[in-house]
């Protein structure tokens, strides 16, 4: 088993620089206080309104659209960047071209159209991470409204995971819409995956206690898989994963592993093989960890459900909540994005490294 997940871990690819460098730009805003403002555009131009549709064939052909006002009663210039840097971006229907000026009352419609690359597997997912800088800083202000339209490719009956809530689904065409709808909300990283494969098998984690008061303290997790198929689905794998340097196991000890791989953080594993449920069958398993390093808030990432070796399934993560959280409390209404919401994007990195560190099984 240390030899295959080494393999994971240096077949990974070069897509992990993307991941690497949406985390340490996430990071970066963790520690934002109201003495660093500076750190984000707080001028009169904010987003009015984002709007996406990301259309899934051989390739991920992503169009979005910001609707940009000026607020204030003066002038103002900024200079527009985005990810991805390649991406075609017209303003207003022509070639975007900086500094931005923006009349006082002005509203200014950016669009912006790139593809994105698939993998040639049985599992596939994409990474969609609308950023927007103005004059290289993130914008303070949420969006009025937030609408993500996802098409899938023929087949595809459903989604494994997504980083946020889909608000519905449709049929367009024979090939399933999802949609993702807010309103006042910050323009957030999203993260889904899905398979070829025609499974639907769900997974449920819990952790036990919810809070934690103090390092050292053991943590219950709770882990509740469902064949919810009319088909019955063998050689199930559980792959849940851990920083060692926040957490350590506690037992079953024989189902952990702690790999070193070069060129990579240390990373602990809990496995778990099932060879098969039937169809509406539910299985239930346990394990503990102990949190050695206690933080604002303390997460434990999405299990990754795999069938013969292949992805299929993520749960959800949990959050375990601490009393340092009260501390910090107050300086979620200043304006700025909080801890609570920037911290979903370093998730999505980390669940995106996973699932596809996972797939590449296959080919090791």
């Amino acid at each position: 088993m240390p030899v295959e997940y080494k393999r994971y871990w240096l077949k990974w690819g070069s897509g992990k620089w993307l991941f690497i460098s949406l985390a340490m730009l996430c990071l970066s805003f963790l520690a934002v206080t109201p003495a660093e403002a500076e750190l984000f555009y707080t001028g009169d131009v904010s987003i009015d309104s984002f709007s996406a549709t990301i259309d899934v064939t051989d390739e991920a052909a992503v169009s979005a659209e910001y609707v940009l006002v000026n607020h204030g009663d003066s002038q103002e210039a900024i200079n527009m960047t985005f990810s991805p840097p390649e991406a075609t971006a017209r303003i207003d229907e022509n070639q975007l071209a900086n500094p931005v000026i923006f009349a006082p009352g002005e509203t200014k419609t950016l669009s912006l159209s790139y593809s994105l690359e698939l993998q040639t597997t049985e599992s596939q997912g994409i990474m969609f991470a609308p950023m927007l800088f103005f004059d290289e800083m993130a914008n303070s202000n949420k969006a009025d409204s937030y609408s993500v339209r996802l098409i899938l490719p023929e087949g595809i009956k459903r989604i494994t995971y997504s980083s946020l809530p889909y608000t519905d689904t449709a049929d367009q065409d024979g090939r399933l819409l999802i949609i993702w709808e807010k309103s006042d909300f910050y323009p957030a990283p999203l993260a889904i995956s899905w398979t070829t494969l025609d499974l639907n098998i769900a997974a449920v984690k819990k952790a036990t206690p919810e809070s934690v008061t103090s390092p050292g303290e053991v943590v219950e997790i709770e882990v509740t898989v469902q064949n919810k198929g009319t088909e019955e689905i063998s050689d199930i794998t559980l792959v849940d994963s851990f920083f060692p340097g926040t957490f350590e196991p506690v037992e079953p000890l024989s189902e952990f592993d702690l790999i070193e791989a070069e060129n990579s953080d240390p990373r602990l594993y809990w496995k778990k093989e099932i060879d098969s449920l039937e169809p509406g069958e539910t299985a239930l398993y346990n394990y503990s960890v102990k949190v050695k390093v206690l933080g604002l808030e303390t997460r434990l990432d999405p299990l990754v459900v795999l069938t013969n070796d292949t992805p299929v399934s993520v749960s959800n993560d949990v959050i375990l909540h601490s009393e340092l959280a009260e501390r910090y409390e107050p300086e979620a209404s200043k304006g700025f994005p909080t801890f609570y919401v920037i911290i979903g994007a370093v998730i999505v990195a980390a669940i995106i490294a996973v699932v596809f560190l996972l797939k590449s099984r296959k080919k090791a």
